[in-house]
């Protein structure tokens, strides 16, 4: 067995597998006001959506459900947010450090796209920072962009 060097493997500072809609509530709040703010890079633009924003949320949700995944929380509105539940059950919430903003990479952000379409946005999150969760959630993670390239086709 390889032992770890910890000057090497960066661990997440906090980790939490949870259905608690208050702690996803509470880590959106952040991912919301990001959609405010095209400045920050926490947000990437994963896909563009020639569907309207209510059919491109609709979309998003059978394709998760099609893989075994459920819809935890959605917010509505003229900015939804979708929170996917891992199919072994919760959302992972990580904080990379004591003082960053949690994230929640199960999550997918929209908004209305000048041409009548919906920009798909998804958390820009370091790889390293997933080594903590199960396989299946690691899994679940890395195929999301291809899921809603699936969706959006």
């Amino acid at each position: 067995m390889k032992a770890i060097n910890p000057s090497t493997h960066r661990r997440p500072f906090r980790l939490w597998m949870t259905g608690s809609l208050a702690v996803v509530m509470a880590s959106l709040g952040v991912g919301r006001l990001l959609l405010e703010d095209d400045s920050d890079d926490a947000v990437r633009v994963s896909r563009h959506s020639r569907y309207s924003l209510n059919e491109t949320v609709q979309r998003i949700e059978a394709a998760a459900r099609s893989r075994g995944q459920s819809v935890l929380v959605k917010f509505g509105g003229e900015r939804p947010v979708i929170v996917l539940a891992s199919s072994v059950g919760g959302t992972p919430v990580l904080m990379s450090r004591f003082d960053s903003r949690p994230d929640v990479p199960l999550s997918v952000l929209m908004r209305s796209a000048a041409d009548g379409g919906t920009e798909v946005l998804l958390p820009t999150l370091p790889t390293d920072s997933l080594l903590e969760l199960p396989p299946t959630v690691i899994a679940e993670i890395t195929a999301l962009p291809g899921m809603l390239e699936r969706a959006l086709a």
